[in-house]
């Protein structure tokens, strides 16, 4: 069976192309919700982490221009210039300076220290809210490289990274006149405000990360986490980025990346939003799009199995029903399935079954009660036949006044008669049907004395085989009439009987076969059959009109087919040496076996 054209594929087809829209339609919608959060997410979080940018990067350039503003409105530091160094005024000046640092402090919210350097003297007037003696060293160790990049160059806003042991710092230098320095500090951990980034979660957070990709800040994320974002720092300018990392357990963990990068120092701000936790309210949706594969599978298969219990396989089951009754097994009987429009079919395949098993029985009993009918009267038909003609024998003879030869015609006859009462029977044996032929021929020589002779050659062991009555007679009697006419030497006919094996194969249930046949011959030394009519004899022409003079052979040849088909048949031809020859040939068979075969009907074509 084309499984291109089988119900199960056009089901499979039918599944799939309806689920698929629906399974794609669940997928878009799943992807495109989890789109609307990230959007969202990194909207809110963009916000919050652009406000804090721009409040840090505001409070630098105040404190920038707060620091340029000290060399020409604070009189304090301008006084210093001119004071000697360690003078009781020099002192007075500087602690004014640090009260000053101290209380600018308080108000620069983000800024850490202040600080006035005199490179001079290498003296430090530190004001700071934090740890002096660390940020006092701190300060002293980056100031040649400040003083450095100030010199001979114009002065720039940015702010310079100084990294520290245990944190870092951004550090301001301002140069008031060619002896002081003016800058301020700030705690890199004063810009990071992980608290308002509320999507971080346990596994994310917030991170200042320097060119180079190394953290300014302290951090709620790991240095892997710190490593993955400096890696992406690149794609800074989009709104936000989907990156992942693989886990120790070999899977994949997905963050929302968002980042700004400073305009006061060469740093970054970094925001990583674990996926997990920022679709803590789309767990489904995240779980339905990795399961979608899976779970169309298994409706799938799910769905062809219950269509193979419910469907398939009384299908298969009603067509395999379906080819043995094809085959002509029609006892066959299905078994009810459960649903009620199979139960239908298979009710109704049954009843048709049954009615053909009986309907094929009448036909066949009609088929017997029709063979025997034509049978019989075909066998009827030949009889007035014979009749006529020994009529007309014993009228000749009356007529010559051979008075003994028509009382031997009389014994003879009535012989004949006693066999024709027999002769209404279906079968006659092969023995009684010779002797018959016997009576026959002895009738015919005393008709033609010292004219007409016959040989009876008949295989041993045959005579219990059974055949039509009066098969041979109507060729015997047309061998007579035909061929020993204009004739000087004694005609003679010559009948044998002889048993040959066939192969047949025309029984498809029990293939080749060996079949024993009964070989019939009548020939004679006549004149044998004129060209035109020994080619319509072997045409089968006397079968066209059972009329006239072929009566007998059409009458014979019809009989030996209603009884066995295509077992039987006749054969005519001309003998080398001079003479007709008639071949007849019948499956050999005993009356018991007959009576077996005759149960069978039979095909005529």
């Amino acid at each position: 069976m084309n499984f291109i054209r089988s119900l199960r594929f056009k089901f499979i087809v039918g599944l799939t192309l309806i689920m698929l829209p629906l399974f794609m339609l669940l997928y878009y919608n799943n992807v495109y919700a989890m789109k609307v959060v990230r959007d969202q997410v990194s909207l809110t979080n963009m916000n919050h982490l652009a406000k804090s940018v721009e409040q840090n990067e505001r409070v630098l350039q105040e404190t920038n221009r707060y620091l340029y503003s000290l060399g020409e409105r604070d009189p304090d530091i301008i006084s210093l210039f001119f004071l000697k160094y360690g003078s009781g005024d020099y002192i007075i000046a500087k602690q004014r300076i640090m009260n000053k640092f101290m209380t600018d402090i308080g108000f620069y919210n983000l800024i850490d220290s202040f600080f006035l350097y005199d490179a001079v003297n290498e003296d430090l007037l530190l004001a700071t809210s934090g740890n002096y003696d660390v940020k006092m060293s701190m300060v002293q160790e980056s100031m040649p490289v400040q003083m450095q990049q100030l010199e001979g160059e114009i002065q720039k806003p940015e702010w310079s990274i100084v990294r520290g042991g245990t944190w870092n710092a951004l550090v301001k230098t301002v140069r008031i006149n060619a002896q002081f320095y003016a800058g301020a500090l700030v705690d890199m951990n004063a810009l990071n405000h992980p608290e308002q980034f509320t999507e971080s979660g346990d596994r994310g957070g917030a991170v200042i990360v320097g060119a180079d990709g190394g953290a300014l800040s302290d951090s709620a994320l790991n240095s892997e986490q710190i490593k993955l974002a400096a890696a992406h720092l690149t794609g800074l300018n989009n709104p936000y980025q989907v990156i992942s990392d693989v886990t120790s357990t070999g899977g994949a963990r997905q963050y929302l990346m968002l980042g700004i990068p400073s305009a006061m120092s060469e740093m970054n701000y970094i925001v990583l939003l674990p996926e997990e936790d920022m679709m803590r309210n789309l767990p489904f949706f995240q779980q339905i799009i990795r399961l979608l594969p899976i779970g169309a599978a298994v409706i799938l298969i799910t769905a062809m199995f219950f269509l193979r219990q419910l469907l398939f396989r009384p299908m298969n089951v009603l067509i395999r029903g379906m080819r043995r009754v094809s085959r002509g097994e029609l006892d066959v009987r299905l078994e009810t399935p459960a649903s009620s429009e199979l139960e239908f079919v298979t009710h109704s395949f049954n009843q048709m079954t049954s009615e053909i098993q009986h309907l094929k029985i009448d036909v066949y009993e009609e088929q017997l009660r029709t063979r025997e009918a034509e049978f019989k009267q075909l066998q009827m038909q030949i009889n007035p036949h014979f009749y006529l003609n020994s009529l007309n024998i014993i009228h000749s003879l009356a007529s010559l006044q051979k008075h003994e030869l028509v009382q031997q015609m009389a014994g003879h006859l009535a012989d004949y008669f006693r066999f024709s009462l027999r002769a209404g029977k279906r079968v006659i044996r092969l023995d009684e049907e010779m002797e018959h032929i016997g009576h026959y021929l002895e009738i015919q020589k005393l008709r033609f004395p010292n004219k007409l002779d016959f040989i009876l050659d008949v295989e041993a062991n045959l005579g219990h085989y059974v055949l039509p009555p009066l098969t041979i007679q109507p060729f015997v009697e047309n061998a007579i009439i035909h061929g020993f006419q204009r004739r000087t030497e004694p005609f003679v006919i010559r009948i044998s009987a002889r048993k040959s094996k066939t192969l047949s194969g025309s029984d498809s249930h029990q293939g080749n076969q060996d079949h024993e046949t009964l070989q019939l011959s009548i020939t004679d030394n006549g004149v044998g059959f004129k060209q035109d009519i020994l080619e319509r004899l072997q045409q089968g022409q006397y079968a066209e009109n059972p009329g006239g003079q072929h009566i007998g052979i059409w009458n014979v040849i019809h009989r030996l087919l209603v009884k066995y088909g295509e077992h039987a048949g006749l054969q005519f031809s001309n003998q080398t040496e001079g003479g007709a020859a008639v071949h007849i040939h019948m499956p050999a068979q005993t009356e018991e076996e007959e009576g077996r075969a005759y149960a069978k009907p039979v095909d005529r074509g």
